[in-house]
């Protein structure tokens, strides 16, 4: 029997990325889990601290109200993108002028960094100097609000404008697949009577489930990994009203200086995020089986 040869080109032109994702993730992953068992302030020696620092985690009231927010971001951003990026996406397939136009305008968002739109919607919700959403709430007989500083208000700012800056991209995403559909099955639908609802909803839309699990995924992934838009804005602020696990992790390991707790929150965001997206893969993959 010939031993088959190996095939090592492949290897040859995956190993710089390979080399560039164990120095950039896997190894930062594994410094992490082994940070957060010591106290470490980032100078001089560690101290082994055990599951001390994830107990030390999981009794502090700040870092619990960072997770309850995290799981409301990942809800409400989600359910916005989700909506709007599919409907926006129905719309412009069934739109032959300006497509292309509105395409552009809806994608805008994405391509600007979230500092720039922070400011721009600092600016709105100011009441001083007064901005365009207290200006108008005036002219209508309300009584301006400073949403951005009032504990009601805060998260959910954080969430639309969450959902602000990236639904124009997952709306592209929705637009290509729903555009690659085959023709002719659309046709057989319409000439069997079935209506714009029924198209959609039946047809179109299970015909595309398999992007919607990825677009699932994707949106449950990134928003419980949500940092800049609350760290910008607000800093977490008014209180802890808006404050993240990503935030609150950033402010212990370099506010603070206390690494192997920073450390032991990051290993909660890690596990945290598998969870979500392993129910999500779940689920999918049920919904999958039924429309396949």
């Amino acid at each position: 029997m010939k031993k088959k040869k190996i095939n090592y080109k492949p290897w040859l032109f995956l190993s710089p990325a390979l080399f560039v994702y164990i120095v950039v993730v896997i190894a930062p992953i594994i410094y992490s889990l082994g940070f957060s068992f010591y106290n470490y302030s980032g100078i001089g020696k560690m101290t082994f601290a055990g599951l001390g620092n994830y107990k030390r985690m999981f009794c502090d009231s700040t870092f619990i109200t960072a997770v309850k927010n995290n799981l409301l971001l990942m809800v409400g951003s989600t359910a916005i993108q989700m909506i709007l990026g599919l409907g926006l996406a129905i719309l412009l397939s069934n739109i032959r002028k300006f497509a292309n136009a509105l395409r552009v305008a809806y994608f805008i968002p994405c391509i600007i960094s979230s500092a720039a739109i922070c400011q721009i919607f600092s600016k709105m919700f100011s009441i001083v100097p007064e901005g365009v959403i207290p200006a108008i709430m005036k002219m209508l007989g309300m009584t301006p609000i400073a949403f951005l500083s009032n504990s009601k208000f805060a998260l959910l700012v954080i969430i639309i404008l969450d959902a602000y800056k990236y639904v124009g991209m997952h709306m592209l995403i929705f637009y290509s697949a729903l555009m690659d559909i085959d023709t002719s099955v659309i046709e057989a639908a319409i000439v069997d009577g079935c209506g714009w609802w029924k198209l959609h909803t039946k047809i179109k839309i299970p015909m595309i489930i398999n992007i919607v699990v990825m677009e699932l995924v994707l949106l449950v992934n990134g928003t419980l990994k949500a940092f800049d838009i609350s760290y910008i804005l607000t800093k977490g602020g008014p209180g802890t009203t808006t404050e993240l696990v990503a935030t609150y992790m950033y402010k212990t390991s370099f506010g603070m200086t206390k690494l192997g707790l920073g450390s032991a929150m990051s290993v909660f965001l890690a596990l945290e995020s598998l969870l979500a997206v392993g129910i999500v893969r779940y689920i999918g993959n049920k919904l999958q089986k039924k429309y396949s």
